[in-house]
């Protein structure tokens, strides 16, 4: 009977897999780069091991840019190994493994994603293998779960749609990269070096979702330098109400138009002048005043959704400052050590299959001394409140390829974790137990009261029930409503009130705020709010720009080249001189290439092929025809001397 083979996408996770299947990975075993017994061999990838060749591989004429060569759009793509220390030696081992005659079955447990099976894809072709293939589907690495992943592999032709979606998604990328940046190098890398006064010709990187975000970041800072405060006016009334002799404070609340809804204009022309406020002042000034309205409501706040990926990221932005990479950093490396499910995932809720191992979970975790009076709170409150049917936090329509991020039953030492690393567990653990708790109850109240016809709204809040918030502590949000500590829920319905005085209040607008890494990934994640039209909007609600897994990786190169700076503290990203030229220079010339809805209508596409919706030669049809039309019309600009006016 042949072996089996096991290639995993790290050393790491090799040894998960290693461990469950029997084997030990001895200190030579790495450093012949696989281990062995008389049943199975466990090898491992460092991540990528083969890419995309550039275009001298097609023709050593591409060695050297020129515009008359673009654009570059093989017939047939090549791949090659990575030359880096180390990549081809461990390729080598692979394909040495893969093509042993004792070797009948090769497993693919490459992390679970499209990037984890074109790791897996790429080995597999490049290495001449043909022989039979099976997939290992896991979302968390414990035990139980790759022991189930392996039982339940399936042939690896289950995951064509997957791999088809990875390969056309490196192919746009190479396509976009290879050609837009030689295009606009050539064209316009002299000009933008003059306008910046640097003495090397500019090379100019465009990306399919590198130059959009881009896009995005310095048209905020455009909007916020451009922007211009207004001075508005507001009135502020002190009451003592005759009969209770409860004083309190209403804002004025004009009154709204009626019938059609607003337009942009008249939305901003709500705010009211001085003297407008003043005359209303004068004219109300000795009226009688009347409570018209007592409305004592209680509220419920359920808990928030689980974490996604953007969201951890952006919540982990917010509280501890961590940028977006480090934080996808911990995540992988916590998943990796058996703590988390699959980090890189875009659903915030659970599947059916995952919810009878929550009991598990919950028992894991209350060995923990951090959790475990969390944990007794839940069990006193008697049957879980998340099952099978519970549609806010358990819905197989919203679970792409994993379900949301939540703890294992493996109990952590965070005795034992770096700081940072124990901020990002507990944050996950907390957000997941805080579903199983009640709702959070608030008592608000709003009172109106009326002089002459115009109404004045007082507004308190007050914490009944903690609910889930003994857990989990929600980022702080700018309360809008101006909240009193005055006991108005004792005030009396058409009873009269002395008014004491009127405040002439002095507000000015306020621009918007620069994006920090965290809220420009979430910004990324839900990029079809950008989308005007509404039937679009709805096609590509699911996909945004980038993807979960790569999201980080490119702000981190917008960093990296030089194209935006990102505050080491406050974590806020603004554009470079250099970064606003680029995008100065693209909007000029190509300007659908800022355009968020473009850049995610062609990650919808890639989920069309995955989920059999068009096909890879659809797709890349489309694609050739709009990199050849990009190309034409950037060549076709004539008059390029005043092009960037810096």
């Amino acid at each position: 009977m042949g072996k089996r083979l096991f290639i995993t996408e790290k050393p790491s996770v090799a040894a998960s897999f290693a461990g469950i299947l029997g084997l030990q990975i001895a200190k030579n075993d790495r450093g012949k780069g696989f281990a062995e017994n008389n049943e199975i061999i466990v090898s491992w990838c460092f991540g990528h091991l083969v890419t995309m060749a550039y275009p001298d591989a097609y023709d050593s004429k591409y060695k050297e840019w020129k515009i008359e060569q673009l654009p570059i759009i093989p017939s047939e793509y090549k791949y090659t190994v990575i030359d880096e220390r180390g990549i081809g030696k461990q390729f080598n081992v692979i394909k040495t493994l893969m093509c042993r005659e004792d070797v009948e079955m090769i497993y693919a447990c490459t992390d679970s994603g499209r990037e984890g099976e074109y790791i897996f894809r790429l080995v597999y072709a490049q290495s001449g293998c043909n022989k039979p293939a099976k997939r290992v589907w896991i979302s968390s690495q414990t035990e139980e779960s790759i022991k189930r992943g392996i039982d339940e592999a399936k042939s690896i032709n289950a995951y064509d749609l997957l791999a088809k979606a990875a390969y056309s998604r490196a192919k746009e990328d190479w396509l976009f990269g290879m050609n837009l940046s030689r295009m606009y190098t050539c064209q316009y890398g002299r000009i933008l070096s003059n306008s910046l006064k640097e003495s090397k010709s500019s090379v100019i990187p465009i990306g399919r979702v590198m130059t959009c975000v881009l896009g995005l970041v310095v048209d905020r800072e455009l909007e916020i330098r451009n922007f211009v405060p207004q001075k508005h006016y507001g009135i502020k009334a002190s009451f003592k109400s005759q009969d209770t002799g409860i004083e309190y404070a209403g804002r004025w609340q004009p009154k709204k138009s009626k019938g059609r809804k607003a337009s942009e204009e008249e939305e901003q022309d709500k705010y009211i002048g001085r003297e407008e406020a003043e005359e209303t002042i004068e004219r109300l000034t000795g009226k009688e005043a009347v409570i018209k309205k007592v409305e004592v409501k209680v509220k419920n706040e359920q808990p928030p959704l689980l974490f996604n990926l953007a969201e951890l990221q952006s919540e982990a932005n917010k509280k501890f400052k961590l940028p977006v990479e480090k934080t996808l950093e911990i995540a992988q490396s916590l998943y990796e050590k058996k703590l988390i499910s699959y980090p890189r995932t875009d659903s915030r809720v659970l599947s059916t299959d995952v919810v009878g191992e929550i009991p598990k979970v919950l028992n894991g975790l209350y060995k923990n001394e951090e959790f475990k009076d969390y944990i007794l709170r839940i069990k006193e409150q008697g049957e879980l409140k998340v099952t099978k049917t519970t549609k806010r936090y358990v819905d197989n329509s919203k679970v792409t390829d994993h379900y949301a991020i939540i703890p294992t039953y493996v109990t952590a030492r965070l005795s034992g974790m770096d700081t940072n690393a124990a901020k990002i567990y507990s944050l996950i653990v907390k957000r997941f137990l805080a579903v199983f708790y009640p709702a959070a109850q608030y008592n608000t109240v709003k009172v109106e009261t009326n002089i002459d016809g115009e109404t004045f709204v007082s507004n308190a809040k007050t914490l009944l029930s903690l609910g889930w918030k003994e857990v989990y502590e929600v980022s702080a949000k700018k309360d809008e409503e101006e909240i009193t500590d005055s006991p108005i829920h004792k005030l009396v319905k058409n009873e009269k009130s002395e008014v004491l005085g009127f405040e002439l209040e002095e507000k000015e607008t306020k621009p918007p705020s620069r994006y920090t890494d965290g809220s420009l990934i979430i910004t990324m994640e839900k990029a079809g709010k950008f989308i005007e039209n509404e039937e679009l909007r709805e096609q590509i609600k699911t996909c945004g720009i980038g993807t979960s897994a790569t999201r980080a990786g490119i702000i981190k190169k917008l960093r990296e080249i030089g194209h935006i700076s990102i505050h080491s503290k406050t974590q806020v990203v603004t554009p470079t001189l250099k970064g606003e030229a680029i995008v100065k220079l693209v909007r000029r010339t190509a300007k659908e290439l800022l355009n968020p809805s473009l850049t995610a209508s062609w990650e919808k596409g890639l989920s069309m092929i995955e989920n059999g919706e068009t096909t890879e030669a659809i797709f890349m049809e489309k694609l050739h025809g709009y990199i050849t039309r990009s190309i034409e019309k950037v060549k076709n600009i004539r008059d390029n001397r005043n092009i960037l006016n810096l």
